[in-house]
């Protein structure tokens, strides 16, 4: 055993500083992971697409959701990274959020990225979306993202 003393060690951190810590290391993997791809000219998008490609299977066997009820799902998940929702009107066939902080606009400048170039992780939810029956789609509005999802058939008609 060593004789170094800690004054606040791992096991001292409550859950809200623990969730804080785990948001703080999300997201920047999230914009780690951004910046290596735009360094290597890879589009963020295609790597997100893939993501959620993946991470789909994770949400059951496909069958068709409410645009309410998949908003709500990604929101929770954004929420889990450390994202605010800023606004949400959650409806059966469309669905709209704003969300701020996300990517931290701070946490983007340390890694030498612009939050826009990060922003191609939302396509994630697209990839999970589609075969659910719904069109998401996004858009950076200054400091937040403005998600909208509508129902396939709404979007057709």
């Amino acid at each position: 055993m060593s004789d170094f003393a800690i004054e606040h060690g791992h096991a001292d951190y409550d859950a809200a500083e623990l969730l804080e810590q785990a948001q703080a290391n999300a997201q920047a993997m999230l914009v780690a992971t951004a910046a290596f791809l735009a360094e290597r000219a890879i589009a963020v998008e295609t790597w997100a697409i893939a993501l959620g490609d993946v991470f789909g299977r994770g949400w059951g066997e496909p069958r068709p959701w409410d645009a309410s009820e998949f908003l709500d799902a990604m929101l929770t998940n954004y929420r889990a990274l450390g994202a605010d929702v800023l606004v949400a009107r959650l409806e059966i066939d469309r669905a709209e959020a704003t969300i701020g902080k996300f990517p931290n606009p701070e946490l983007c400048a340390a890694f030498g990225l612009e939050p826009s170039i990060a922003d191609g992780f939302h396509d994630a939810a697209a990839a999970i979306a589609t075969p659910r029956g719904l069109v998401w789609r996004w858009v950076r509005d200054g400091d937040d993202v403005h998600f909208l999802v509508e129902r396939a058939a709404v979007v057709e008609a």
